[in-house]
């Protein structure tokens, strides 16, 4: 994998300043949820390109419906998958409350006890989203249909093809996400800029990662790697 190309590939589009403020404008619209699944469509359809082998240029922002209609999709995804740690933060949340508030000692201990356990299988369930989450999201890329995305035993596939690099590419894109938050330092609107930029690292990422490791085990087509 080409973990440097992911960083810059979107600057030798010479429409990029157009491409990339046009995402920041998403970015922004996605502060009031409006625009996040422009984004999120428009990752996908980068992502896919990635697997087909053209990362350029940057796709065009046309299409806005259909962009709009896969993001939506793919948040959708997220949301069911992220809902266990939104359930287990409120109902671990509930016990400790209770805790604290019970004056009957063996109660409290109780309360304490379940909220605990609790929130283990809170950090537990967070570690394996953060490891599953992107393999779920190119499986969606890659059939394009809500109901395979979810198969567990083919999002697995892609997290063992090459664990080693599946991890370092999280850990790659975490760079890009920290880097993206120096945009505040540019200006308010920066911070907009740069995250969509940190997007497209990722989304380049998880392409190169199915291209090279997964190639011949989905509907896209393969060609020369990227």
């Amino acid at each position: 994998m080409d973990y440097g190309r992911a960083f810059v590939f979107m600057f030798r589009d010479r429409d990029w300043p157009v491409k990339i403020v046009l995402g920041g404008v998403f970015m922004l619209l996605s502060s009031i949820l409006v625009g996040i699944p422009f984004v999120l469509g428009y990752a996908l359809e980068l992502l896919r390109n990635v697997i087909e082998g053209r990362d350029e240029p940057l796709p065009a922002w046309d299409n806005l419906g259909e962009k709009f209609v896969q993001g939506l999709i793919l948040l959708a995804i997220l949301a069911l998958l992220a809902l266990p740690l939104m359930l287990g933060g409120c109902i671990a949340g509930v016990f400790q409350r209770l805790a604290s508030s019970t004056r009957v000692e063996g109660l409290a201990i109780l309360f304490g006890l379940v909220a605990a356990f609790v929130w283990l299988l809170f950090a537990l369930y967070a570690i394996a989203y953060s490891l599953f989450a992107p393999a779920f999201v190119v499986r969606y890329a890659v059939t394009k249909e809500f109901g395979p995305a979810f198969n567990i035993r083919a999002a697995w596939s892609v997290l063992r093809a090459n664990t080693g690099n599946y991890i370092l590419m999280l850990i790659v894109a975490y760079v890009a996400s920290l880097v993206s938050s120096l945009g505040t330092i540019l200006c308010f609107i920066g911070v907009f800029l740069t995250g969509f930029w940190a997007y497209l690292v990722y989304a380049h990422l998880l392409g190169q990662y199915y291209r090279v490791y997964m190639a011949g085990s989905g509907p896209l087509p393969t060609v020369a790697t990227v």
